[in-house]
C-alpha cells in the first residue's frame, strides 16, 4: 500500500480573505506494543513488590525473626554461663 504525500494546501479564512496553511493530518501512532510491554512489567514488579513487603510483614513472619533473636541471646547467655 503506497501512501502518497499530501500537497500543502491554504485555507482562506472568511470575512478577513487572510491565507493560513493548512495544518498536515497527525501521523498515526505506531505499534503500542512496547509501551504495553513496559507497562505490564511495571505491574509485575509493583505485585512482586507488594508480595514480599506483605510478607515480611506478616505475623507469622515477625514471630519467627522474633524467636531467632531470642533463640541467638539465649546461646550468648549459655556460652557466658557454661565457661
Amino acid at each position: 500500500m503506497k501512501q502518497t504525500k499530501r500537497q500543502v494546501t491554504s485555507k482562506v479564512v472568511p470575512f478577513t480573505g487572510e491565507f493560513y496553511p493548512d495544518t498536515p493530518d497527525p501521523t498515526p501512532a505506531g505499534n503500542n506494543l512496547a509501551a504495553f510491554l513496559v507497562m505490564l512489567a511495571a505491574a509485575l514488579i509493583a505485585g512482586l513488590s507488594m508480595g514480599a513487603i506483605s510478607t515480611y510483614q506478616s505475623a507469622s513472619q515477625v514471630q519467627l525473626r522474633e524467636m531467632k533473636a531470642q533463640s541467638q541471646q539465649l546461646e550468648k547467655v549459655k556460652n557466658q554461663v557454661c565457661k
